[in-house]
């Protein structure tokens, strides 16, 4: 059984369809991307998915610890702390004044709030606290170590070059714990050698962690590369998917990406 089904997803802004009638499934240890042209409504899934948007119809099913999560009736917050989804954005949203190190310890606020028994117990400096304190701490040094920013713990995030950047905040979503990793064009604005590095991280998460990466991605030959399964969408629809190979060689994703002799008429 899928880690993750979609299925049926719709929503609608105004008289404009964004996501139409979309299904797919995610599973444990592998690679599902999500391909389309701009404005084919990629962004607009993993929105739907981690509670920015509530679908109009469809259901998101987040099966975890052997209970079921229905993702279209919980919260955002919900949806990371419980469910298990964790994201990264097409932006950067990191803490730009805060250092790396703290960036990491922010994504961790769950579990040392739950440990300071709502603060009281951070403020006394109770062991428990001090317990929690001291793995997220590890569990932050150890993500910096993944991503090869050990070097920079306490430089601003802001400070650090674009790519630095794009590391440490897959290693933010990390550090949350979750189940299922989206990541939204992490190699957006990175030059060759910084796309591949980051494919290799992003491979080494999928082998050590064994969790479910969605991604959004441009670059074709990062897709190709690492997907196990790739679904496309144009105008909010699907229209392919399949293994990279599959995906490939269909009519209607090169017809989608490089248009038709009619589309050039």
């Amino acid at each position: 059984m899928s880690l993750l089904t979609v299925e049926h997803l719709t929503i609608r802004f105004g008289g404009l369809v964004a996501v139409d009638d979309v299904g797919f499934s995610a599973e444990d240890g592998r690679i599902t991307a999500i391909i389309g042209p701009n404005g084919a409504g990629k962004t607009t899934v993993f929105n739907c998915l981690t509670g920015f948007y509530k679908p109009d119809v469809g259901r998101m099913t987040m099966r975890r610890d052997g209970r079921e999560y229905l993702l279209e009736r919980m919260d955002g917050f919900r949806i990371a702390r419980e469910a298990g989804l964790a994201r990264t954005f097409q932006n950067i949203r990191l803490f730009p004044r805060m250092t790396a190190l703290e960036n990491l310890l922010v994504a961790q606020h769950n579990e040392l709030h739950r440990a300071s028994f709502h603060s009281l117990a951070g403020l006394l400096g109770l062991a428990r606290y001090r317990s929690a304190e001291k793995m997220a701490v590890e569990r932050a040094a150890a993500w910096l170590d993944r991503v090869g920013l050990t070097h920079a713990a306490d430089d601003e995030a802001g400070s650090l070059p674009y790519g630095d950047q794009r590391r440490l905040e897959i290693a933010r979503a990390m550090c949350a714990g979750p189940r299922v990793l989206c990541l939204d064009e992490p190699a957006a604005g990175l030059n060759p050698k910084e796309s591949a590095d980051l494919a290799a991280l992003i491979r080494d998460i999928k082998a050590r962690e064994k969790i479910a990466v969605l991604l959004i991605e441009h670059d074709m030959s990062v897709v190709m590369e690492i997907s196990d399964h790739i679904v496309v969408l144009d105008h909010g629809a699907k229209i392919a998917e399949g293994t990279p190979d599959h995906v490939r060689a269909d009519p209607a994703v090169i017809a989608a990406y490089l248009g038709t002799a009619e589309d050039a008429a």
